[in-house]
């Protein structure tokens, strides 16, 4: 993987789902100026607003409540993090199985998707890696990276 002087930005906004489209599609921009295809940069705006709508809906519980959305773009790949306050313990834990599901879950997965959509696993599923950081203070972070499909 080339690391060399990615295209680095922040957006940093509240905790309300109707910031989520507009952001989604900048990044989609972002991404179509610095030359990745159409079918890339659309799959990108589907994990962005995946997570985004996951830390909004989830991992976001006091009044004042801000996400974090940090967008590194590489000439083979795009890397996202996004940061929250963390959610209940519950979801928490929810989060830690889908982020660490095995094949050996996908039945309990299949059983689960009427109920509780299919959100992560589709990140999962359009992306690299996802890799989950819970801090002490229970801010949540999850890095999801997207390799380049045309190079």
């Amino acid at each position: 993987m080339k690391s060399t002087n990615p295209l680095t930005f922040k957006v940093k906004f509240p905790s309300n789902a109707d910031y989520i489209p507009p952001i989604r599609k900048f990044v989609s921009a972002v991404l179509q100026v610095e030359r990745f295809n159409p079918k890339f940069s659309f799959r990108s705006e589907v994990i962005v607003d995946e997570i985004c709508y996951n830390a909004v809906m989830y991992g976001s519980h006091s009044i004042d409540a801000t996400v974090d959305l940090i967008c590194s773009v590489f000439p083979d790949r795009v890397e996202f993090q996004i940061n929250d306050e963390g959610g209940s313990h519950e979801h928490m834990e929810r989060l830690k199985k889908v982020i660490e599901k095995s094949d050996d879950d996908e039945m309990e997965v299949q059983q689960s998707r009427a109920s509780k959509g299919l959100g992560l696993e589709i990140v999962r599923m359009l992306s690299a890696k996802v890799n989950l950081k819970i801090k002490k203070d229970n801010v949540t972070s999850i890095q999801v990276i997207k390799k380049r499909e045309d190079a």
